[in-house]
């Protein structure tokens, strides 16, 4: 992409046949509404219906989000960010004995998730012992600050996006560590 002047770009790529023809078929069944058969009105729209879609499987994106629980502000009922943080498996006293723990869903419901992604500006929110913000936007997965595997709940206050390498590192020091006291004792 090329920046010809102010919110304007030059895209240009290559296409194989059967997009070529898709693009053909576009113009015209769209005739109506794009007279001139202008594909970069068709690519506009064809990228944010895509985006969309993406969204939707992604964040539980909506184009008519639920005012409830979003835990954005202005919002009906806000999600708690100071849910408190269940018991972990080291706190148990003996594991034969303790009643087994209600299944809890791992869905993380789209309102949280558009939250945190709303909260965390769509970038991961990683910070280095310096002070520093990852600035990564790409491959973004919630992060569970208490793990999902230790009672920790699916709710804004415990979760946030981070880049892979970063989701993956600090579950290696939080799995790693707890490794390490169980192989001690």
């Amino acid at each position: 992409m090329q920046a010809l002047s102010p919110e304007r770009y030059r895209v240009q790529f290559t296409i194989g046949q059967e997009t070529h023809d898709a693009v053909k078929r576009l113009q015209a069944l769209m005739r109506r509404e794009l007279p001139g058969g202008d594909i970069a009105a068709i690519f506009e729209q064809g990228v944010q219906l895509l985006l969309e879609k993406v969204e939707k499987a992604k964040l539980g994106g909506t184009r008519r989000p639920t005012r409830e629980k979003t835990g954005l502000p202005g919002s009906s009922r806000n999600v708690r960010v100071d849910d408190p943080i269940g018991p972990t498996y080291e706190n148990r006293i003996r594991f034969e004995t303790d009643r087994p723990a209600p299944r809890r869903p791992r869905h993380i419901p789209s309102a949280v998730k558009r939250a945190v992604w709303w909260r965390d500006r769509a970038q991961c929110a990683f910070v280095s012992p310096t002070g520093v913000r990852c600035t990564e936007r790409s491959y973004l997965e919630l992060h569970h600050i208490h793990p999902y595997a230790l009672d920790g709940p699916t709710t804004v206050g415990n979760l946030s996006l981070r880049c892979r390498r970063h989701n993956a590192y600090e579950a290696e020091k939080v799995f790693a560590r707890g490794a390490e006291q169980s192989r001690r004792r």
